[in-house]
């Protein structure tokens, strides 16, 4: 794989740090006391205590925490699920809130800096390009966000927050990693602050050939901010560039009828040896908050965002004759003026977050046989749409041991869809063109939260909400029942939900206990009878979640987070089924022991339930995906400037999938992506 010259600049911060905000969560260090945010997003200076069950990882527990990626993080959560392809550096991972399985990647709304990264195609968020060095902390609002942040965010929403220049003068920071499978990396940024100025620029290279055949990947990221601050305004430009090159090893096939069983015999070779999967993209924002006066505040900014993907698939069968070659590109301006009002609603303080929030995106996708023959594409598939939406949110005090939250958002989404079918093209006998498309959906979503101190160091938080999710373009755009292409009109999705929960802090403990029911309607789901998307029959997601936090000593302190997750069909030919690829139980138990004043053992183990295999919604397909669980452990020691890090992640060497899809017609046959076993990095650090 050639060499790139890639940069990738994550999303500054686009909004305005409008104070303190005290969550319903634990802090994971003994030094910490109980998180805050200090918001540059749409989050509240008053009653956040009211939304429910919300996570805050700093970065300091980032720091010290032995994942190698953005979602693996994110996995040892209450609540939170991930799967990877491959387990190479979050390629192709998917981060699921609440247990919604193969649509996970709709119904999770993942943010930067408040700015959406879910895109109107089905593809992955590219979480390699997120370093886990350049976030400051990561906000997980689990049944929420839908109102301050629009569709998508059924199960939840999950917003990271970029580190931002701080200390005056000039400052930087190096890493150099080395691990497993050839891994190599570097991250550095430099910080200036002079004034009212301050810009950062910062740096990621990774090189890896990846645990699999064919698994190489080769990512360079740069990533900038620079702002102007007064007394009253503030201006803000931050842009990237990001470009990455991938290689897909493809799944590994089994077989128990025949005796196949490519999992156990050469889990880390690939049949897929040509498949490819590049990206280049760039990003820029710019935006202004000032004083109104008043106690109001306005953030104005404008962005835009375009990625250009190609991704190869080979036919290793019939010499070519079905393979394909995609190139799209998307595009996508946005526009999301805001207000922040604090006033007094029932004799209280109060704080209201009103704004607009209007995204133009463009899909331009030429479907070919190869890349030779990408100039004359048997399709091309042309989508535009837009959202436009307007929102309300105002949360404060009812009494000095109540707080509250009231939201509100409505969206209204057009697109319209093409397809141009060459037949003359290569590849393109034998196919059909899908009629043109032009459809307008209206969607609203609401929020309310209640919180009330039952004494000092215990309350109580009841929250009910109803979000919404539209289909996108990959879901759209299919063969029907007669193998004709269309863009099938898929109703909105629509849920319900409501959130209980406790929690309870004192002295060196805390602990958080929330209890979850939430009903769908007109769930868009991949159907493997028909080939098609469809819209379901009513579906639930039910279970609770349980966190805690143990200081056990000076030295000593422990998290454990606990999930039972229930996901089924409530009506229809599946009623009573769980939905696949859903484990009924996940858990992680973390141990922190400072050693030395320089040296830190962090421990994890992490255990994930078995949960039926894709495609397999009638639950009777006769086996499963397994359970698992392993440790990973990081040692950090500080010796001045310097930071040395060494990690082993599947200390036992666990032989594990989180990923496979069955057979509709052959008993006994799957297709699964192994994760990784036992890996070793080694990294240095340091600060100038």
């Amino acid at each position: 794989m050639k060499n790139s010259t890639l940069a990738y600049l994550l999303t500054g911060l686009t909004g305005v740090q409008s104070g303190l905000i005290c969550l319903n969560t634990y802090a994971s260090t003994e030094q910490e006391p109980s998180p805050v945010i200090v918001t540059a997003t749409r989050l509240d200076n008053t009653g956040e205590q009211a939304r429910g069950f919300v996570t805050v990882i700093t970065r300091k527990q980032i720091e010290s925490n032995p994942a190698q990626t953005l979602p693996q993080l994110l996995s040892q959560q209450a609540g939170v699920l991930s799967r990877s392809l491959f387990g190479n550096n979050g390629t192709r991972a998917t981060v699921d809130i609440r247990g919604f399985g193969a649509t996970s990647g709709q119904n999770t709304l993942i943010l930067v800096n408040g700015r959406r990264l879910n895109d109107i195609d089905l593809a992955a968020i590219d979480f390699s390009s997120i370093p886990l060095q350049n976030i400051e902390r990561i906000e997980i609002m689990r049944g929420g966000g839908s109102v301050l942040y629009g569709d998508g965010a059924v199960g939840g929403a999950i917003n990271i927050i970029t580190r931002t220049p701080e200390t005056p003068g000039v400052s930087g920071y190096a890493e150099l990693t080395a691990g497993s499978f050839s891994h190599k990396e570097i991250n550095a940024h430099l910080d200036t602050v002079s004034g009212p100025w301050a810009m950062r620029l910062a740096v990621q290279g990774i090189d890896s050939d990846g645990y699999r055949d064919n698994n190489d990947l080769q990512q360079r990221n740069l990533q900038g901010d620079v702002r102007y601050s007064s007394q009253a305004q503030e201006w803000y430009l931050n842009f990237s560039v990001d470009n990455q090159e991938l290689r897909l090893p493809g799944e590994r096939r089994v077989n128990t009828g025949t005796g196949l069983d490519e999992l156990g015999n050469d889990r880390r070779g690939t049949g897929t040896p040509n498949d490819f999967a590049n990206q280049d993209g760039y990003q820029i924002t710019a935006g202004t908050r000032f004083d109104l006066g008043n106690s109001t505040d306005a953030i104005i900014d404008i962005g835009y965002r375009s990625k250009d993907q190609q991704a190869f698939f080979d036919d290793y069968d019939f010499g070519g004759l079905f393979s394909r070659y995609v190139d799209t590109t998307l595009s996508t301006w946005s526009v999301t003026p805001r207000f922040t009002l604090d006033h007094s609603l029932f004799d209280r303080n109060a704080t209201t977050i009103a704004g607009i929030d209007y995204y133009n995106s463009s899909y331009d996708s030429g479907r070919s046989q190869n890349e030779a023959s990408s100039s004359t594409p048997v399709h091309r598939v042309d989508m535009e749409q837009q959202s436009t939406a307007v929102y309300v949110d105002t949360s404060g005090k009812l009494s000095s041991d109540s707080a509250y939250n009231l939201g509100a958002r409505l969206q209204w989404v057009s697109t319209e869809a093409r397809d141009r079918y060459d037949p003359t093209a290569p590849g393109g006998a034998f196919d059909s063109q899908a009629p043109d498309f032009d459809r307008a959906d209206r969607v609203h979503m609401l929020e309310a939260g209640l919180r009330y101190l039952l004494q000092a160091d215990t309350a109580v938080h009841f929250k009910a909400t109803r979000s919404a999710r539209v289909a996108t373009l990959d879901e759209l755009y299919e063969f029907n029942s007669s193998f004709s292409r269309v863009f099938s009109p898929l109703n909105p999705q629509t849920a319900t939900g409501v959130d209980l929960g406790v929690n309870h802090k004192r002295d060196d403990w805390r602990m958080t206990v929330n209890l979850y029911f939430q009903e769908l309607n007109n769930e868009i789901y991949f159907s493997p009878a028909t080939f098609t998307n469809i819209n379901l029959d009513p579906t639930s997601r039910k279970g609770y979640e349980l966190s805690a936090y143990r200081k056990i000593s000076q030295l000593l302190s422990v998290n454990a987070n606990y999930t039972r997750m229930i996901s089924k069909f409530r009506e229809g030919p599946f009623a009573g089924k769980r939905v696949p690829l859903v484990p009924l139980d996940t858990a992680s138990l973390q141990a922190i022991w400072q050693a030395t004043p320089e040296t830190q053992l962090n421990v994890i183990a992490n255990y994930s339930g078995s949960k039926f295999f894709d495609n397999d919604q009638a639950n009777n397909f006769g086996l499963k995906i397994p359970g698992y669980s392993w440790i990973d452990l990081q040692i950090n020691h500080d010796i001045g400037n310097w930071k040395l890090k060494a990690a082993v992640n599947n200390l036992f060497d666990r032989e594990a999938y989180n990923y496979g899809v069955s057979s509709n017609f052959t008993p006994g046959r799957y297709n699964a992506y192994p994760l990784p076993e036992r890996s070793y990095s080694l990294s240095l650090s340091g600060t100038f």
